[in-house]
């Protein structure tokens, strides 16, 4: 499956616009999580350099996830695989250490996540992300990248939020170059 995503910092004003407009075009109160998500490197698989992704998610569950490289930037359409752990996180890192993964990072965010129905099935997510300030992210799951993109396109008129705002960097790369 296919992860069709953007992402656009948002200030205060449009942050504001967002959580109006959001309760009107959805059928349920939105999920609000404390997410905590560590990205790991290995020794002989450059990730970063490969434009890929390790990481375990830790919120109401713990999950680990794989995001391949983007297929069309300035949108971070890239094959994702994620599932739910059984453990705790300690265990999980356990081994992937033992397989030769090291932590990198980790970042933290508080998430609205709403959910929208037909006709613009999609997630929009409200994140605050410690040391970084406050971005929407809009997504949508499909099996080919061209109608991903025109549904997250319906999305995002829907929504009022432009192309030009579109953030390709992920929140590790951005805290690694704010210094956070």
């Amino acid at each position: 499956m296919l992860e069709v995503e953007v992402k656009i910092r948002v200030d205060a004003t449009k942050l504001a616009q967002l959580q109006r407009q959001l309760p009107e075009i959805t059928t349920a109160p939105p999920e609000t999580l404390e997410q905590q998500d560590i990205y790991f490197s290995h020794p002989s698989r450059d990730l970063k350099e490969r434009d890929e992704a390790l990481r375990l998610r830790i919120d109401s569950r713990l999950a680990i996830t794989w995001k391949g490289p983007k297929l069309d930037p300035p949108l971070k359409t890239r094959e994702e695989i994620e599932f739910g752990l059984d453990t705790d996180c300690a265990t999980a890192t356990l081994l992937l250490e033992a397989l030769g993964f090291r932590e990198a990072a980790r970042v933290h965010k508080t998430r609205e996540q709403w959910r929208l129905q037909e006709p613009h099935p999609a997630i929009v997510c409200l994140d605050h992300v410690t040391g970084l300030g406050w971005f929407v992210e809009v997504e949508v799951a499909s099996k080919e990248a061209a109608p991903g993109r025109a549904q997250l396109e319906d999305v995002l008129r829907l929504l009022h939020l432009g192309e030009s705002e579109f953030i390709e960097t992920s929140y590790l790369g951005l805290l690694s170059t704010s210094g956070s």
